[in-house]
């Protein structure tokens, strides 16, 4: 596996993507806080996430196109520049203004465009730079970089809004962001010739849309399992910091914590997911790692402290990151890259769809009903995901290979 990092080129990609997302935590911890000081109410979290989300659903449609067409080397190092140029000007535009809350709106819309468009172009690149006998353990260390991003980003950034202020935290993502652009810019990387190319957006839209009908089984487990970065991105983005302010009154460190423990456990999965797919099916493993995904999460929340509750976030972490490595090589060993970019573009569009409902629905039912009942809604997400699984392993022939097999 870490003979891929003595490649230059995905050595400072790898970099570049860590030092973004850990950019990415310090951003969400930031605004989910100014959010909940500024209103109290988890709804308006709920909304401001959707806001996030939203836009990436319109640039959905264009996703595939935009990575197909271009250098996706220089994109990211774009897509950098321009998150470093919206959190700047918020930032320096508070500096003559005092806050409020609808100054957030159109910087989560346009960090949302360039989140969406940096993690999709990413995962193309990664596709483009290695092997297909390294998808794999690229994903893997794709992941890492999430993970590490994920225990720095939110862990670190937890503290620094709680000892100095959201503010802070904000211009620490833009020196990260700027960090990300300088690894990603020095990768060496030629692009190239594709001997396919769509004429059009809409035909690039349909050409993905035509292959995953044409791929039921793919179909079915994507939409199933998507589910489970749903949650993520989509309920537990409102949930976590809920879970510390309103079970545990912890605030804005007890968050960092939640999601710190998270990221370490889905760091460790790296190495334990090697070995699960080594001595069990992917089906097996990835039906496990759904059931204990949806029973850690329950448990976190009825623990008598915040630190009990973040061993069961770190069980999660392991359970939940092991199936996005499983998942995101079998799309990646099935979807050629050719129509990879264009296949992203319409299961980008459904994510983000169900992101936005995700969000919405949990901050209304904490605001309306209660937090367990939050909590037992993200917990959903994951028994879809496991059977969604399983009935791709009973009703496709063609997942067999890829679901039965090491």
């Amino acid at each position: 596996m870490l003979s891929i990092l003595k490649k230059p080129t995905f050595l400072l990609f790898f970099l570049g993507n860590i030092t973004s997302l850990i950019g990415f935590g310090f951003n969400l911890i930031a605004v989910s806080w100014l959010v909940l000081s500024e209103t109290g109410s988890e709804f308006a979290l709920g909304k401001i996430m959707a806001s996030a989300t939203v836009p990436g659903l319109i640039i959905s449609f264009f996703t595939g196109y935009i990575i197909d067409k271009t250098n996706r080397k220089w994109l990211m190092v774009f897509l950098d520049i321009f998150r470093i140029i919206t959190i700047s000007s918020f930032l320096i535009f508070l500096q003559f203004n005092e806050f409020k809350l609808i100054y957030l709106y159109p910087v989560v819309f346009f960090m949302g465009i360039g989140n969406s468009l940096f993690w999709s172009t990413s995962q193309a690149f990664t596709q483009e730079i290695v092997s297909e006998k390294e998808y794999f353990d690229a994903n893997k260390l794709l992941s890492a970089s999430y993970q590490i991003g994920s225990i720095l980003g939110a862990g670190i950034g937890g503290f620094i809004v709680h000892y100095y202020s959201p503010f802070a935290a904000l211009w620490i993502n833009v020196l990260t962001y700027l960090l990300s652009a300088i690894f990603i810019s020095f990768a060496p990387f030629k692009k190239k010739v594709k001997e396919e190319s769509s004429k059009n957006i809409i035909n690039s839209l349909f050409k993905g849309v035509k292959y995953l009908k044409e791929r039921a089984d793919i179909t079915v487990l994507s939409t199933t399992t998507i589910l489970s970065d749903v949650a993520i991105w989509g309920a537990l983005s409102v949930l976590t910091i809920s879970i510390s302010i309103e079970i545990f009154d912890k605030g804005s460190w007890g968050y960092g914590v939640l999601d710190g423990m998270y990221g370490v456990g889905a760091f460790l999965s790296i190495i334990i997911v090697g070995y699960l797919t080594d001595n069990y099916s992917r089906r097996s493993v990835l039906q496990s790692c759904y059931l204990l995904g949806f029973i850690s999460l329950h448990f976190s929340s009825i623990m008598p402290n915040i630190f009990l509750a973040s061993l069961f976030f770190f069980i999660l972490g392991i359970n939940i990151n092991a199936s996005r490595v499983i998942t995101r090589t079998i799309l990646m060993e099935n979807i050629n890259n050719k129509i990879m970019g264009r296949v992203q573009t319409v299961l980008g569009i459904y994510s983000r769809i169900m992101v936005v409902t995700s969000s919405l629905v949990t901050g209304y039912i904490i605001e309306n009903y209660s937090i367990d009942s939050a909590v037992f809604f993200t917990c959903m997400h994951y028994f879809i995901a496991f059977l969604g699984i399983s009935l791709v392993g009973k009703v496709w022939i063609k997942s067999r290979e890829y679901l039965y097999g090491n």
